[in-house]
């Protein structure tokens, strides 16, 4: 199955994750799971085509950065009743620089920021 075939499969195993971290303690902005939709089709994309479809054997790691996410989200939201844009925000920067940090002890990527977080 192609990349563009098979991302929102991925993407929906990723959000069940984070779905599952976040459980029913809070509820979840449609803004911020459009963000997050949009951000992680793109970058999941982008990682298939450079580096090869390899959903088999990094969906475990996937899942569980999913979950990570979801935990982040919910730290960042404090005492908020729902997970809104900027709580979104500022778990991904969380997340992504956890990422960063692991494919460069891996040698897949340099320091450099591929996927900018945007977050001030």
């Amino acid at each position: 199955m192609a990349p563009t075939e098979e991302i929102d499969y991925i993407l929906n195993d990723c959000f069940l994750a984070v779905g599952q971290a976040i459980g029913t303690q809070k509820a979840l902005d449609p803004e911020a799971i459009g963000w997050w939709r949009d951000r992680y089709r793109v970058a999941f994309l982008n990682a298939m085509v450079r580096n090869g479809n390899s959903w088999e054997r990094d969906r475990h790691r996937v899942t569980a950065v999913g979950r990570f996410l979801g935990e982040r989200a919910l730290f960042h939201a404090g005492d908020r009743s729902s997970i809104d844009l900027r709580s979104a925000l500022k778990a991904s920067a969380d997340v992504e620089e956890g990422c960063r940090m692991n494919a460069v002890r891996e040698g897949i990527e340099t320091l450099r920021a591929k996927y900018p977080s945007g977050v001030s």
